[in-house]
Formats: structure tokens, C-alpha cells, sequence
């Protein structure tokens, strides 16, 4: 198993030679979208976080079909933008809550290096810590 940690640095240089095993494999959650927003790769933590399986969102929209609570500017209004700009790079703190017991999560947002791709990575939030 690839180690990867939760940092925007880390993660976009790792995620340039990662297959998709080792994504599935990762410890955090992580989401491959496409430009609009279409689900290409929901890995196994996302999956144990949201209760939700890959083969029941692959191909589906994140914002309008999968997590309808992230259509905010905070959320979705930062992917679109950077998607716009090509100034893909941010971190936040989000609450999911669609569908689910609301839980606070950290949220980074990269753009692949290799592919014209961009990945949501979301990791539970228990404490102040990172």
C-alpha cells in the first residue's frame, strides 16, 4: 500500500502515478470527477464514509445527484471556479449531510497532473486537529 498523506502537496504529486487500487486503498475518501462534475472514481473510504457504493454513483453528477448539499458556493461554486480558471487548489472544512448522519469533513480539491481530471479528497473531521 501506497502511503499518501492528507496534504494538497502530497497528494497531487502521489496521485500522478497512483492506480486505481491504491486509490481505492487510501485511507481517506477520495472522488475523481470529471469538468462537470461527473463521478469517474469513488474509492472504499468515501464508500464506508457516505454509505453509498461506487458502482451506485460512478457516472453520476456529485453536486446535483450524489451530494446535493454541496451546492454552494463554499463547495461547488470552488470547484466550477477553478475548473473556470485553472487555478485548481483549495482546502476547506464542510459539513455532509445529505442523506446522512451530518458530518464534519476536510476537504482538499486538486487537479490531476496527468489527466484533465480533478479530485475531491474528504477526510472526517473528529477534532480541532487536521
Amino acid at each position: 500500500m501506497k502511503r499518501v498523506r492528507f496534504e494538497p502537496d502530497d497528494l497531487q504529486n502521489a496521485l500522478s502515478g497512483i492506480s486505481d487500487k491504491e486509490v481505492n486503498e487510501l485511507m481517506f475518501g477520495a472522488i475523481e470527477l470529471d469538468a462537470k462534475g461527473t463521478i469517474l472514481n469513488f474509492n472504499q473510504a468515501e464508500s464506508d464514509l457516505t454509505g453509498r457504493k461506487p458502482e451506485d454513483v460512478i457516472g453520476k453528477n456529485f453536486f446535483d445527484d450524489v451530494a446535493p448539499c454541496t451546492r454552494s458556493n463554499e463547495f461547488s461554486g470552488r470547484f466550477f471556479e477553478g475548473v473556470r480558471t485553472g487555478s485548481f487548489n483549495a482546502q476547506f472544512e464542510y459539513v455532509f449531510d445529505h442523506e446522512m448522519t451530518p458530518t464534519k469533513v476536510r476537504i482538499i480539491m486538486v487537479k490531476a497532473i496527468e489527466s484533465n481530471t480533478y479530485w475531491l479528497f474528504i477526510k472526517r473531521k473528529l477534532t480541532d486537529d487536521r
